[in-house]
């Protein structure tokens, strides 16, 4: 599709409407590039899904679990992105590889689009896939398929520059035993901005991505002392805030400590929860109108895209710029496991 959409001068996502849904394009443009497609060599799907042009348009969300609320997000997003008439579905497909490869191959002819945003079906099947109907992957990047990422470099360049004001010099990523895109593009993000900034990073676990994983992780920074702790998660941050204040180590006073995620047990654990926020349902309607032929809204402030210029020229550029990826930009939630900030402390982060 890339290497079609290339030649086309449109979208990879067009040129999967093309081949898959023709009913949805202009008919010159459909035309043309499935007449383009077969002068490459490529063949045609067989059994495209079948709708005419003014009917609903129904899309798949598969995730692995819903129990967190951060799907609700992405759907929610998504479907504010469909026409009036489209719909968004979702399919809990849990953490077994074969069984999430066997939902996703039954959805071939049975919907018009998918999101897909787990990490249980490998890049070769996607991709197989995406040959047969228009396809967007979610939270790590795919060669030969779009991808909607969110950039951990933006949010983290916020908290990175609060720590500094505050006199907060040395740092512990605690990584997850899960998510290894996500968990690797953090830790990169954190690592090149801290040499940036002349701030000392170092690398723990990884732990389970849970409140328990936290507290084990929490043990072992007795003997770290860091002044601060950027967690993979708001799970493993609550964990270290739960467990450091068990020994005695007080959060935000001696320890300061941000999550990712803005979860839900961020704001109710004491102190509540620093956190980088995703943006869930920016990432979700991007999705939508990336499956849809549109050019994604990517919700991003004048301050974000000053902040991205600024990383970019200092050798920092977003987390991937793999082509057929969108990046989403994340940003900084201050709350009390940061402490007590001035006005002048937070002026310009």
């Amino acid at each position: 599709m890339i290497d079609v959409a290339a030649r086309a001068g449109v979208s990879p996502s067009t040129v999967s409407r093309a081949l898959n849904n023709p009913g949805r394009l202009n008919s010159q443009t459909a035309d043309h590039i499935r007449s383009l497609a077969r002068s490459m060599g490529y063949p045609l799907p067989d059994h495209p899904p079948s709708r005419d042009a003014t009917g609903p348009v129904m899309i798949t969300f598969l995730v692995q679990d819903t129990s967190n609320g951060i799907s609700s997000q992405i759907l929610a997003g998504a479907q504010e992105a469909l026409p009036e008439q489209g719909a968004v579905g979702i399919i809990e497909a849990g953490a077994e590889l074969g069984r999430t490869e066997d939902l996703l191959e039954q959805l071939v002819g049975r919907t018009h689009g998918i999101i897909l945003a787990t990490d249980q079906v490998r890049a070769p099947t996607a991709r197989r896939l995406g040959r047969h109907l228009p396809l967007v992957v979610l939270n790590r990047p795919m060669e030969g398929l779009p991808s909607v990422l969110p950039d951990a470099s933006t949010g983290l360049a916020q908290a990175l520059e609060l720590l500094r004001r505050q006199g907060r010099r040395s740092i512990v990523y605690i990584a997850s035993r899960v998510g290894a895109w996500s968990d690797r593009s953090r830790w990169e993000s954190l690592q090149a901005l801290s040499r940036t900034m002349g701030l000392e990073c170092r690398r723990m676990g990884p732990v389970n991505p849970t409140v328990q994983g936290g507290r084990q992780a929490a043990i072992a920074l007795e003997q770290e002392s860091p002044d601060a702790v950027v967690a993979y998660n708001d799970l493993i941050a609550a964990g270290v805030i739960l467990g450091l204040q068990s020994k005695g180590i007080t959060v935000p006073d001696r320890v300061g400590v941000i999550g990712f995620d803005n979860t839900m047990v961020a704001p109710v654990v004491k102190p509540a929860v620093a956190t980088i926020r995703i943006p869930r349902r920016t990432i979700g309607h991007a999705a939508a109108d990336i499956l849809l032929g549109r050019k994604p809204e990517t919700g991003q402030s004048r301050q974000q895209a000053a902040l991205i210029a600024q990383l970019r020229k200092a050798g920092i550029p977003p987390v991937t710029e793999d082509r057929g990826a969108l990046t989403l930009p994340t940003s900084l939630i201050i709350r009390d496991s940061l402490g007590t900030l001035t006005s002048s402390a937070l002026e310009g982060v």
